[in-house]
């Protein structure tokens, strides 16, 4: 896939590139989860790893790196957060770039962000690294849930499995009589948001940062690089975005949802609209379990309960989730052997500290009975343990978005576009005639 870079920036990646790098040769902790971490040996010269991700430090990242610091004082973690938008990976790329100021390790949150990273060589292949640690990717992870890039190598291995669901608050659904959707489509989603609609609480919240229905619909309709039809073209004239797009749009209209341009300016979040009331049900994923159990920030008695995503067709089981937490090595850290070490740690027992924020480690090692203990942890009356049992049971299609060109492009045009309608700018049918004709150009130039 062709992509074209700024002149900076390919001035900024040439200069980069030109530093070169050495690993460490520090004591090596075991690929297998329970194992004990071997200590490194006292005449070791100690190094820092730093590591940036989006998760607040309090939700996990600090206990592992804590955890992983105690075993290996020679080889100290020190972990960053940035915030995971626009502005925040703008400020990790810019540090990526950096030759002093560079991440060891950054986690990436999105394909099209990880796309763009490798690209633009911010990030180094880890197949070397597995092989000298002997790293059981297969066994531990397993090859399907990650990508190898058209060079044929691996650039990241993702550390948590993300099941995105509609969340609701069970005493809303008992007020109406309904019990938690296991399988529906959107139209019964639209119907079931206007039944829970009361006064000053609305039926039904989602980020705007997030993402419309449009862009869930149509997921649903296409899991695998949605954005695109199978000979290339833009897929944003695919029935699921309109119809996802008028039903967000009658729920704003009637009162159902808060308007967007609202929502954009006062930063709606899902977790502060239903943890408050402002809302019966949300759309977001397992990671929101943090904020449920967070009666500290968001003060609350009721139950939550889980729904998967609506479908495009009955009885679809397309998931917006899938995995993610994708761990990466800067190609300006000069520990990289080191740091392939904390990542092969962190992948096969580090990350169960992450639980607790509602993060689920990928490694198919993983205690079972612990993870739902943790994601439960000591508010088992703020979860509705069934409807949780029974998303995590599921077996989903998860959503994957890689071989899509101008993928940042399209985004950015779909998001234009959408807003253009939901902001009473233009119809329906041309918004779907503007986003085709837009992408199509976009993706034709990224070919050339």
């Amino acid at each position: 896939m062709k992509r074209r870079l700024s002149v900076t920036t390919t001035v900024i990646l040439a200069a980069t590139l030109m530093l070169s790098a050495c690993g460490g040769g520090q004591a090596k902790p075991s690929s297998n989860p329970g194992a004990e971490t071997p200590k490194p040996s006292a005449e070791q010269k100690p190094i820092t790893l730093k590591m940036w991700g989006g998760v607040p430090p309090e939700s996990g990242p600090q206990e592992a790196v804590d955890n992983w610091n105690k075993a290996n004082p020679n080889i100290k973690v020190e972990y960053t957060r940035f915030v995971n938008d626009e502005s925040g990976n703008l400020k990790l790329e810019t540090a990526l770039l950096s030759n002093n100021d560079a991440p060891d390790i950054f986690v990436t949150y999105s394909d099209s962000n990880m796309t763009k990273r490798v690209q633009a060589s911010m990030a180094i292949p880890l197949d070397d690294l597995i092989a000298k640690e002997k790293f059981d990717v297969e066994g531990i992870i397993g090859s399907a849930n990650f990508k190898k890039f058209p060079d044929g190598k691996i650039y990241y291995l993702p550390a948590n499995k993300n099941v995105s669901a509609i969340l609701f608050n069970q005493k809303a659904l008992d007020e109406i009589g309904e019990k938690v959707p296991t399988s529906w489509t959107w139209d019964e989603f639209e119907a079931l948001a206007k039944k829970l609609n009361k006064g000053d609480r609305k039926g039904f919240a989602t980020d705007p940062a997030l993402g419309n229905l449009g862009d869930a619909a149509l997921l649903t309709a296409k899991p695998v690089d949605r954005d695109i039809t199978a000979d290339g073209t833009s897929n944003y004239n695919h029935a699921a975005v309109k119809k996802g797009l008028e039903i967000q749009k009658r729920l704003e209209d009637s009162g159902v949802m808060v308007k967007y341009s609202e929502a954009v300016a006062n930063k709606l979040t899902a977790q502060n609209e239903l943890l408050t009331g402002k809302a019966a049900m949300v759309m977001g994923g397992i990671y929101l379990l943090r904020y449920v159990k967070d009666t500290k920030a968001f003060p609350h008695d009721f139950p939550v309960s889980f729904a998967p995503i609506p479908q495009w067709e009955k009885g679809g089981n397309v998931n917006s989730g899938g995995v993610g937490d994708y761990l990466s090595i800067s190609k300006n850290s000069p520990n990289k052997e080191a740091a392939f070490r904390f990542i092969s740690w962190y992948l096969t027992e580090g990350n169960m500290s992450m639980l607790p924020g509602g993060r689920i480690p990928t490694s198919k090692k993983a205690d079972a009975a612990k993870i739902t203990t943790q994601l439960i942890g000591d508010a088992p009356n703020l979860v509705h343990l069934d409807s949780l049992k029974s998303l995590l049971s599921a077996n989903y299609k998860f959503q994957t978005s890689y071989d899509v060109p101008a993928s940042t492009e399209l985004k950015a045009i779909f998001k234009e576009e959408s807003e253009k309608y939901l902001l009473n700018a233009q119809n329906i049918d041309k918004t779907l005639e503007v986003m085709k004709s837009r992408s199509d150009a976009a993706i034709k130039a990224a070919k050339k």
